[in-house]
């Protein structure tokens, strides 16, 4: 069994969802079917993959029910059988249903999934990643709840197995709390570590050992403010899905405190900084915790301004402002570059990329990212007639030249010309443009002809 979270990110492009998910949600096996009714070969837990055809004998409605009843995991829907976009009955009656759905794009062999699936089975950590999703869902919830930050604080305790302490700092009357309670006399020296180790050095994090224990101290601020540190012990060295866990903690925190200030602090600002440093689980957490509702996809934008009506305030990277945009959405930014549309696991490599892009680029207007643009010239020659395809590449590959490319297909050069201009026109671009011709060679070098 592994958790639907982490299905998705080793599947990649595979498997892309096509609404809102639970990560934590446990997925037993990938089954492919095409039965109306493939009730009877499933056990419950599984991610059914079908190209679509129980769809055309009958309703969704009826199709998602019959599986929903079986407590069917997840639905896949693979394109390009009959289907260049998943039904949108489909997407709506799982929406309703609870049922996680998403879309196999047109070319991905299902086995892809498959693979997936038993690549994350056959790791020793996925009972680790599974209840590290399950931990996120409760920190979320105890923020939601009454007490929010000393939920927050007994929720994380137990997720490590240790002893975590809330130290606030400034005006308050809120007190420090420590879990488990029996630990509590511990609160002054943790709090003189902390002070030393931490918030004399104007660092975000620092990590010592204290009363025995590996000790992680994150600072909670509130723009320019420290409002307090959150600290965690363990008698073992902390991993991965802890340091995750902590990252989530330290945002509720951030926010539940901004909240009791009276200050303003948009969790929209929080989330872009988790998703651009990696932490796409932290950034889920902490939208469902503040109600943000996330995006699908998003587009990233590096610019030598800060653009206005994005997703949060922008983040400086390495001298850059880069924001986070929904697909689709038009960044008013004078220059830039702007990325293609990106899952939330996919921001934070796709920043370093555009960032890089931006640095060695004059400011010349709003470019699309040129790795983006390529791919979707490349989608348009796959999806179109096998000639014109063939001729871009030969053309491409000839250095433009009519008469070589014409020899190397095989027909007149008077020919090659009229398929140039189809070709330019479906791209929406010249062929005889330098920067155009480059991108699109190195993408075509990968696309089977």
């Amino acid at each position: 069994m592994v958790s639907l979270g982490e299905l998705v990110s080793v599947a990649g492009s595979s498997l892309r969802p096509l609404a809102p998910f639970d990560a934590a949600r446990v997925i037993t096996g990938v089954h492919v079917s095409e039965l109306e009714d493939p009730g009877r070969y499933l056990d419950g837990g599984e991610l059914l993959l079908t190209t679509g055809i129980p769809l055309r004998a009958a309703t969704a409605d009826a199709y998602v029910d019959r599986l929903a009843a079986q407590s069917i995991g997840a639905i896949g829907i693979g394109l390009g059988e009959g289907w260049e976009h998943a039904p949108p009955a489909l997407v709506e009656r799982c929406r309703s249903a609870g049922v996680p759905i998403f879309e196999v794009p047109d070319g991905a062999p299902f086995l892809d999934v498959s693979r997936a699936f038993w690549s994350v089975a056959g790791r020793g950590g996925q009972e680790e990643a599974v209840r590290t999703a399950h931990a996120h869902t409760r920190l979320v919830q105890a923020a939601a709840g009454p007490d929010p930050v000393a939920a927050v604080v007994r929720v994380m305790a137990q997720a490590i197995g240790g002893w975590v302490a809330w130290l606030p700092l400034g005006r308050t009357t809120a007190p420090a709390l420590l879990h488990p309670r029996s630990l509590e006399g511990m609160l002054p020296s943790v709090r003189a570590d902390v002070e030393r180790s931490l918030l004399r050095s104007g660092v975000e994090a620092a990590s010592f050992v204290s009363h025995g224990s590996t000790v992680v101290a994150h600072a909670v601020t509130d723009g320019e403010r420290t409002r307090g540190a959150l600290a965690l012990g363990a008698g073992r060295p902390f991993g991965g899905s802890d340091r995750q866990l902590a990252l989530t903690a330290t945002a509720l925190l951030r926010l539940l405190t901004a909240r009791e200030a009276g200050g303003p602090t948009p969790p929209e600002d929080w989330i872009t900084a988790l998703a651009l440093r990696g932490e796409a689980a932290a950034a889920r957490a902490l939208a469902a915790a503040s109600g943000v509702e996330l995006p699908m996809l998003l587009r990233v934008l590096a610019s030598a301004e800060p653009a206005v009506g994005s997703l949060g305030r922008a983040v400086d990277v390495e001298g850059a402002h880069v924001t986070l945009w929904p697909a689709g959405s038009a960044p008013t930014a004078g220059s830039g570059i702007l990325s293609g549309e990106v899952a939330l696991e996919d921001v934070a490599a796709t920043a370093a990329r555009i960032v890089a892009q931006h640095r060695s680029s004059a400011a010349d207007g709003l470019r699309i990212d040129p790795h983006a643009r390529a791919r979707r010239w490349v989608t348009a020659l796959a999806e179109t007639d096998p000639d014109l395809r063939m001729t871009v590449a030969a053309y491409l590959r000839h250095r433009q030249q009519a008469e070589r490319t014409a020899r190397e297909l095989g027909v007149h050069r008077n020919t090659i010309r009229p398929r140039i201009l189809a070709a330019e026109k479906l791209l929406g671009v010249s062929l005889d443009d330098p920067d155009v011709a480059a991108e699109l060679w190195i993408a075509l070098r990968d696309l089977p002809l």
